[in-house]
């Protein structure tokens, strides 16, 4: 077998590698600088029609909400120097405010290149994925567009030989009323999608073995 190109093996060391932080050291920060590359892997994710229907707030340890937030989030590990929570968008319908402002203000279409785009983005939620009649469905579907963004800053942060934890032990209710009652959210455009943290473990946590399946269980190659 050929050796491996180096930046394949880099790659798969580095998803083999990368694990759930557990515990993190409390006398060690994220740098100004990854913290700003962690965040514009966010910014720069793919979503649908490139609409971006999240918002995210990165929380410092040292911040007033984070002690209060973490009671409200038992997922949250102690010590992270950051949190970020990812917010979905409620609101995606075809002629909402924020699909008019991408198409206007971020993506500059014309006004006949944003019709038809309206229009293809109307008939693709109504026809093709049906969440364009139901609330509940449209949110769910934002969500799951975070994940993305939530998949590029995990392994960026891992890139960056930084650890991280993806959070979803919290009790949504209490965090989405605690965010709205801090004037960070307003709920009628959005709710909590799933959070994470950033940081680097405690010299005393250990990695266990890293157990997946085998490739031939989960990928069909079809030619």
């Amino acid at each position: 077998m050929a050796p491996m190109n180096p930046l394949n093996e880099t790659l798969e060391t580095m998803f083999a590698t990368r694990f759930t932080c557990k515990r993190y050291d409390p006398d060690r920060t994220v740098t100004d600088e990854d913290m700003h590359t962690i965040c514009e892997a966010a910014r720069m994710s793919p979503s649908s029609f490139g609409f971006e229907p999240w918002k995210f707030l990165v929380i410092a340890k040292t911040s007033p909400l984070a002690e209060p937030l973490r009671e409200r989030a038992w997922g949250m590990k102690r010590n992270a120097p950051y949190t970020i929570v990812i917010l979905a968008r409620k609101h995606m319908e075809a002629d909402s405010a924020h699909v008019t402002h991408m198409m206007t203000d971020v993506q500059h279409l014309s006004p006949e290149d944003a019709q038809a785009r309206r229009e293809a983005f109307a008939a693709f939620q109504k026809r093709d994925i049906g969440i364009a009649d139901d609330p509940r469905l449209m949110f769910e579907w934002s969500c799951r567009q975070c994940y993305i963004a939530l998949a590029d800053m995990l392994a960026t942060c891992a890139l960056l030989h930084i650890d991280a934890t993806p959070v979803e032990g919290l009790n949504y209710d209490e965090v989405n009323a605690f965010l709205v009652e801090k004037g960070l959210m307003d709920p009628e455009e959005f709710g909590v999608a799933v959070m994470m943290q950033v940081g680097y473990r405690d010299p005393s946590h250990r990695m266990s073995p890293k157990t997946r399946q085998a490739p031939s269980e989960v990928f069909t190659f079809l030619d």
